[in-house]
């Protein structure tokens, strides 16, 4: 794999947690932006720019309170779930399963205990599966 490759890569995987997050493309770009400017020495080819715009998207999400219908309605239907999900529980599904984040670090993140990671991560689990989105 190229190195441009691996920066388009790791640009598209931070860009689709901070929306997922989100639910706002503006709040998502400025999340990779933070993220792109918290990397050391402008190395955005780690996990280190993912974990830095998740933290962002997190922080940033009560500036963009509405989520776009418009821009939701876009996305699969798979996609749109977490949406319906409250916010811990999408936080945690989003970090832990998306991005494979340790638990530990998910707490850090989200300012919540490993045990209250885990059950937002497991009620996640048990209702995405239920979950109906709106059809497109």
């Amino acid at each position: 794999m190229t190195a441009n490759s691996e920066v388009s890569n790791t640009l598209n995987e931070a860009f689709g947690a901070a929306f997922l997050l989100t639910g706002s493309s503006e709040a998502a770009e400025n999340a990779v932006l933070d993220g792109i400017a918290a990397s050391e020495f402008g190395n955005i080819v780690d996990r280190v720019l993912i974990l830095e715009a998740a933290k962002s998207a997190i922080q940033r999400r009560a500036d963009f309170p509405g989520q776009s219908e418009q821009a939701l309605s876009h996305l699969p239907l798979e996609l749109q779930r977490p949406f319906l999900l409250d916010p811990i529980s999408r936080d945690a599904f989003v970090l832990r399963v998306l991005l494979g984040i340790p638990p530990a670090t998910c707490s850090a993140v989200l300012h919540l205990s490993i045990q209250e990671v885990k059950e937002g991560l497991s009620a996640a689990l048990q209702e995405l599966p239920f979950l109906k989105a709106r059809s497109a």
